[in-house]
């Protein structure tokens, strides 16, 4: 069964598709409907509402149709008991079929890295490219753990990924209090660059709402994403064929450069952009470049 609203044409037009499995999967669409397809894979946490404009009528002014659909137990999307990052794709096979989407390039922020790459391992003939915005690496290789990062966090990349969960659920409640503050935590914590971005309103009520919605169903699913994140994957990041795109900023505070670098040394086929002085959320300074070379 599928379902899809009538909300204006620029987005977010919602709409929520029951899987194979029972599982029910939100999503929402931004921009042109005949446009080109750019499935968003979003960050951690974050929701289908996710996107990289203040105004989402620039998607329909550059041609850009993205759809963007909840990861399980985000926003929307029903919880996905044991699941792996190796499970999305399947999910995006039944969206991809039911919104008649044959080939599409795959954009992800920040903790939404995995999954586009996965997509792209476990569909070379859906996935026509992959954009990766302040993404990390697999754990595969030892990672250059931030300062800042609590040691609870840390501590889960040695458990396995239930115990890891159970171990992260109270460390995030905080942030399901009032999520909609998070965009000025951020704010107050990030380098300059992304101060300066977070300081515009529209930018924080784009943030705002997209953390809301993806933590209203508490912390687990945002436990379980990590937990997820810090674990080998389940596929060789080695074996993308795809071509693949990095945007990084020098001065990410929330994924260090570092790790940006790292993930691009293990693609065979990468084009990587270091933005000096720039921070985690660039995409807002840089959106119309970003969509342009994923799509060249």
């Amino acid at each position: 069964m599928h379902t899809a609203s009538t909300d204006p044409a620029d987005g977010p037009r919602e709409g929520r598709l029951e899987l194979r499995d029972g599982r029910t999967l939100a999503y929402a669409e931004w921009g042109d409907p005949e446009g080109r397809p750019v499935l968003g894979c979003h960050g951690s946490p974050s929701s289908r509402l996710e996107h990289h404009v203040e105004d989402p009528a620039a998607y329909r002014r550059w041609g850009v149709r993205l759809v963007v659909p909840d990861r399980p137990g985000f926003g929307n999307s029903d919880p996905q008991p044991g699941r792996r990052v190796t499970d999305w794709p399947a999910d995006v096979v039944q969206l991809l079929d039911t919104l008649g989407i044959g080939r599409t390039a795959v954009l992800s922020l920040s903790g939404g890295a995995a999954y586009a790459l996965a997509c792209a391992h476990a569909l070379p003939d859906r996935v026509s490219a992959v954009g990766v915005l302040g993404g990390a690496p697999p754990p595969d290789v030892p990672w250059p753990w931030p300062g800042w990062l609590p040691t609870s966090v840390r501590a889960a990349a040695h458990r396995p990924s239930a115990a890891a969960t159970a171990l992260l659920r109270p460390a995030f409640a905080p942030l399901t209090v009032r999520p909609q503050l998070l965009p000025r935590y951020l704010q107050l914590r990030l380098n300059p660059a992304d101060r300066r971005v977070l300081g515009r309103p529209a930018v924080r009520r784009v943030l705002a709402r997209t953390f809301t919605e993806g933590l209203r169903q508490g912390a687990g699913a945002l436990a379980e994403d990590r937990a997820l994140l810090f674990r080998p994957w389940g596929f060789p990041v080695g074996e993308v064929r795809q071509h693949v795109r990095i945007w990084h900023g020098t001065q990410d505070w929330q994924v260090p450069v570092a790790l940006g670098r790292v993930l691009a040394a293990m693609l065979p086929s990468v084009d990587a952009r270091w933005y000096a002085g720039e921070g985690h959320f660039l995409v807002f300074d840089h959106a119309r470049d970003v969509y342009r070379e994923l799509l060249s």
